[in-house]
């Protein structure tokens, strides 16, 4: 059932959400508790004076990983925070036909509340949507809006940047990058610490086309990020043609919605965004002087300014002239043996540009071994397989490498750790966005004892393997059967796919050896 609701229409459905959260029948109720906390942490005012009444759309529409708590309180949130300070009233759906044409005329702004996926494909309402923003209206983005659409390049260019992982889960600092600009004004220069699950950014993100205003600070936070510029953005603003786009980060759960602070700063992006805080968007680069991302301590201790921000596109499509190889060209099997170190078994056969396990064959094995890389490939399978990684004897390759579960379990809720996407025996991926009978784009990073693990753009594993000390036992206390402490393991090693007695397919496999980043 597609979900709409409006709020702040009607005097009395409007005081039916202030009293309860209530926003549909169908919908989870917020509870009492949790709408005490978010009225005694709206802002008591607007900080502009709307220049006419003003009219928000909250779209709240997931494909992907729903932010189920995030949601219920964050579209009730905005809506009072709207309410109270006088600053627009709302009206929020997840009915994507909104966005047909003229459905989008009486709004002044659009607020993507954590949606994840590609929510339509319809190009009429594309259009429509970039039409909305370019003409001179706003859109704000929270949390996990850059998660969506992927394949919609327009969509990341105008949100500034798409999700990469969250390395954070925990109490980190956020500094502020802009302290005289009007949307973060508000926290007068001073930085904040705050539990929420934080983002890092691949391209299009880019601080020669955004402008700043909120960072990690890398000096009150401990390191897990993967960008070697240390810029991990929280906050920013860009124009769009002549509309305007806020950003935040911070929204990963409930909590969020009832912390002053940032209420606040969603204020004051969402009045920018609909046109009654005047602020200028020009790109960070392009200040003099430049603000800097958040401070990096030295290996000295002492604290000095991160070098000046280069795009990173952590999982980007490989490019022949950026250093990725490819382990596996469509055509012929050349790159790989079987564990003896002869051909590969006949069973696994090249159809349609993959590689495919159709009958009795063995796992098959790259010639060379690798250490620290990005493993790009993409696999469809009716049963269990396995990617093995940094394997040193391909002969004992469950006691000397490591497994990253193929298998069929799309759609499933719940994974365990002998489940697709998992490292075998060792750890449960935190998401499930597999597809069985379709193609699944798997990127896994080995970096020294880090491992993470993306399937279909969500970050499903992200390991420390030195947290694995004692030989058949995970952190956790339970079981696994390895013989010796995964710290242990060797840092180099072979890649291999597992014939595990099912028809698999593998396609466009490429590996990028970190060193060339160098």
């Amino acid at each position: 059932m597609r979900r709409t609701w409006a709020i702040g229409l009607a005097a009395g459905l409007l005081a039916a959400v202030l009293a309860t959260g209530r926003l549909a029948a169908e919908e989870k109720p917020v509870s009492d508790d949790k709408i005490a906390k978010v009225k005694a942490a709206l802002p008591a005012k607007a900080t502009a004076r709307p220049k006419k009444p003003r009219h928000l759309l909250i779209f709240s529409m997931t494909k992907g990983f729903r932010h189920g708590g995030a949601i219920d309180v964050g579209n009730v949130a905005i809506a009072m925070m709207g309410k109270k300070t006088g600053a627009y009233t709302a009206e929020a759906t997840e009915d994507p036909s909104i966005f047909a044409p003229g459905k989008l005329d009486r709004f002044d702004a659009i607020c993507f509340n954590n949606t994840t996926g590609t929510l339509f494909t319809d190009e009429a309402m594309k259009k429509n949507l970039m039409d909305f923003v370019r003409s001179g209206k706003g859109i704000i983005g929270v949390h996990s809006c850059t998660d969506c659409f992927y394949d919609w390049k327009e969509f990341g260019d105008m949100m500034g940047g798409y999700f990469s992982g969250h390395p954070w889960n925990e109490n980190v600092g956020v500094k502020v990058d802009d302290p005289k600009h009007p949307v973060v004004r508000s926290l007068g220069g001073k930085g904040f610490m705050v539990v929420d699950e934080i983002y890092q950014f691949k391209a299009p993100y880019s601080r020669d086309k955004l402008r700043v205003l909120l960072s990690l600070d890398m000096a009150k936070t401990k390191d897990k990020g993967q960008r070697p510029d240390k810029d991990f953005a929280v906050a920013w603003v860009q124009e769009w043609g002549k509309g305007r786009v806020f950003y935040c980060s911070l929204g990963h759960d409930g909590p969020i919605f009832w912390n002053p602070t940032v209420m606040a700063i969603y204020l004051d992006g969402i009045q920018y965004a609909l046109g009654d805080l005047k602020a200028d968007a020009t790109p960070s680069a392009k200040l003099s002087p430049q603000p800097k991302p958040g401070l990096v301590p030295d290996d000295a201790g002492k604290k000095k300014a991160a070098a000046r921000p280069v795009e990173l596109r952590l999982f980007a499509a490989p490019k022949a002239d950026d250093g990725w190889i490819p382990l596996f060209d469509g055509k012929d099997l050349g790159q790989w043996q079987n564990a003896g170190g002869a051909k590969p078994g006949a069973g696994w056969v090249v159809q349609d540009g993959a590689m495919v396990r159709e009958k009795n064959a063995g796992d098959i094995w790259t010639k060379e071994r690798f250490g620290d890389f990005v493993l790009d490939l993409e696999f469809k399978t009716e049963g269990n397989s396995g990617v093995f990684i940094r394997t040193d004897n391909p002969k004992d390759c469950v006691q000397t490498g490591i497994e990253i579960q193929v298998e069929r379990g799309g759609g499933r809720e719940k994974l365990g750790r002998n489940d697709v996407g998992s490292v075998y025996d060792c750890l449960a991926p935190s998401k499930n966005p597999v597809k069985d009978g379709e193609w699944n784009r798997t990127v896994i990073t080995a970096k020294d004892n880090k491992i993470t693990i993306v399937i279909n753009d969500v970050q499903v594993i992200d390991m420390d393997l030195n947290q694995w000390t004692e030989p058949n036992q995970n952190p956790d206390g339970s079981k696994n059967k390895f013989k010796k402490a995964l710290k242990d393991f060797k840092r180099d090693g072979h890649i291999g796919f597992q014939d595990h007695g099912a028809k698999v397919s593998y396609r466009n496999v490429k590996i990028k050896p970190l060193k060339a980043e160098k």
